[in-house]
């Protein structure tokens, strides 16, 4: 049986409450660091129309919902219909202003920005700086289960889904460089072997046609009968809404569930299909491709933080700092 030591005891207690002290000092910093939404800032990564969207789901869904800044110049092609969001199985970067490429005796003028590039042809100049070398070991991602085919003709099958992605190689176009996929479909989800598998595919038609057809199919339109009309049969590719999480307030420690997308594994929370539709159909487009960041690891970023409560903030710190601010203040376990 331990002893008992007044001053010891005295000595404690005085302990305790600098613990408790400090807690609160460090709870308060991090607090300290979800600034205010700046609605005067002109280079907002997020169309300020979604901003409504996204309050409106973390308002039903009783949900903190934090959404990374996508590329600014990605803005204006949300809805257009020969743009899509960047699709899970596409890690290849966005640009972020327009360039000239030199080719023979002239330059090409490529509307690179905010579209999803080949590097290797639009060159540094339309990267911000330090993002080049990122876009080159994206690309090389990208490219790592191509065959060499596909490499030389720049025509890629996607591999776990209908579809193919294709740059632009056709130096008439104003997206020279650019990257492009085939027509995409909505989501759809369905059970395999117990599994949660969703793809966003392809229509197979436009694809082998595409395949088959001299290089003016990059461009070209094909008769849609779905809604009869046509539609071009390629895309160019914009920056999409990255989650960073989606934190149920009753339970923001809720375990990960795992689904496969375009065969992929996606990490998400429990509530991700419900709060992904909802989102998509608000914005018009699915700007929502996937699950939650820190599912997988925390990292430097700039965030957007909608509250149930109708609030948004700003949270713009290193991947340490945003995981002491989830576990501090909305009680995330690291």
């Amino acid at each position: 049986m331990p002893s008992y030591n007044k001053m010891q005891q005295g000595e404690e207690k005085s302990n305790q409450r600098s613990v408790k002290d400090r807690q609160g000092f460090v709870r308060q910093q991090a607090s300290s660091k979800i600034k205010p939404f700046d609605w005067g800032d002109d280079k907002l990564g997020i169309r300020r129309a979604d901003v409504a969207v996204f309050k409106a789901a973390a308002l039903a869904f009783d949900h903190f919902i934090l959404v990374r800044e996508t590329n600014v110049a990605s803005l204006p092609y949300i809805g257009n219909k020969n743009f899509y969001p960047k699709p899970m199985d596409c890690k290849a970067k966005t640009a972020g202003r327009d360039v000239l490429i030199p080719f023979a005796s002239r330059h090409i003028y490529s509307k690179a920005a905010g579209l999803v590039v080949d590097p290797t042809i639009v060159g540094a100049k339309a990267f911000d700086e330090g993002k080049f070398d990122k876009a080159m070991v994206a690309w090389d991602d990208f490219l790592k289960d191509k065959t060499p085919e596909e490499k030389k003709t720049k025509v890629f099958r996607r591999r776990g889904a209908a579809g193919i992605y294709a740059v632009d190689l056709d130096i008439n176009s104003e997206y020279y460089g650019c990257l492009m996929i085939s027509r995409a479909n909505g989501f759809e989800r369905r059970i395999v072997d117990g599994q949660t598998v969703a793809t966003n595919e392809g229509n197979p038609h436009f694809d082998e046609t595409a395949v088959r057809a001299n290089p003016a199919w990059r461009n070209a339109e094909v008769w849609d009968a779905g809604v009869n009309e046509s539609k071009s049969r390629m895309q160019y590719i914009h920056g999409d809404y990255d989650l960073y999480a989606l934190l149920n307030v009753d339970n923001p420690n809720e375990p990960t569930v795992v689904e496969w997308v375009n065969g992929i594994k996606n990490y998400c929370s429990a509530s991700f299909r419900m709060i992904q539709d909802f989102i998509n159909k608000g914005i018009g487009s699915p700007m929502v491709q996937h699950g939650d960041q820190f599912r997988y690891k925390h990292q430097g970023d700039k965030l957007f933080v909608f509250y149930p409560t109708g609030m948004v903030y700003m949270i713009d710190e290193t991947g340490q700092s945003i995981q002491e601010i989830f576990a501090l203040v909305y009680g995330v376990n690291a």
